[in-house]
């Protein structure tokens, strides 16, 4: 706890300067400079010191987890989409909606097969390397037909949502200082990347680098709605359809009692 608790002032004054710096440079106003270094610096390092949960706690209470995980997701949006009006040069948060439809999905069809791609790489690498799954990302693969529903709407939620932070607001933010937006993009998918520490150092890099391909397809595109499809596909597919041959079979777990929608 006394690390947890150092990290995090470390973590607030580290977001302190840069905001200062942002403000200083022009980049934004004093809220819009927070909230973007909060993103930048604060929630990664608070990630990397979270302790993991118990697993047994964390299996009991997965739909909470859900449940939770979709309001602060929320909540980030609507920060964002408050803040975004702050953005002092175009073209903002990349929502405008490409036309025709096609222009939509045939990009997130193919950002979607990348990020499997990605996916499976890890897979197979991790048996060269050694890598192994964490405990908490097989525990919050959903079980019950009650989990799955709200798993589905966990998903849209941060299809949207994460990616009007990571590939909209960010890398839009910093446009003046990396000069394109890709040169921002990418090292905020490194950013992504650490706030999924809990999947471990090779989950970090593996959200890293799906991250970076969504972002490629924000460059290609010029709009964010075909990188939040794929997003919003790509959990859904990790959680629901490819999990136990991307994470392998899970560990046993007790019965869960109640009744399931399935």
């Amino acid at each position: 706890m006394t690390r947890v608790r150092g990290r995090a002032w470390v973590a607030a004054a580290a977001t302190a300067v840069l905001a200062a710096a942002f403000v200083a440079s022009g980049l934004g106003n004093v809220v819009v400079s927070l909230v973007a270094a909060s993103w930048l610096v604060l929630l990664p390092i608070l990630a990397l010191a979270q302790p993991a949960p118990p697993i047994s706690e964390l299996r009991a209470r997965r739909f909470s987890f859900y449940a939770t995980s979709v309001a602060v997701l929320a909540v980030a949006g609507l920060l964002t989409l408050a803040v975004a009006a702050g953005l002092s040069h175009p073209p903002g948060l990349r929502l405008d909606w490409p036309s025709p439809p096609v222009r939509v999905l045939g990009p997130a069809a193919l950002l979607t097969l990348a990020g499997v791609a990605v996916a499976f790489l890890f897979r197979g690498l991790s048996g060269f390397l050694g890598w192994r799954e964490t405990e908490v990302v097989h525990g919050i693969i959903p079980v019950t037909g009650r989990e799955k529903g709200m798993f589905v709407l966990l998903a849209a939620t941060a299809g949207f949502c994460e990616e009007l932070v990571f590939r909209g607001f960010l890398p839009g933010f910093i446009m003046p200082w990396s000069a394109s937006y890709l040169l921002g993009a990418l090292p905020v998918a490194v950013v992504f990347g650490f706030l999924h520490a809990y999947q471990g150092p090779h989950g970090i890099a593996r959200a890293a680098a799906i991250g970076g391909i969504l972002a490629v397809g924000v460059a290609w595109t010029g709009s964010l709605w075909p990188s939040i499809f794929a997003h919003a596909v790509l959990d859904l597919l990790f959680g629901l359809v490819l999990n136990k041959s991307l994470l392998g079979e899970p560990p046993a777990e007790p019965a869960v009692k109640g009744a399931k929608w399935t």
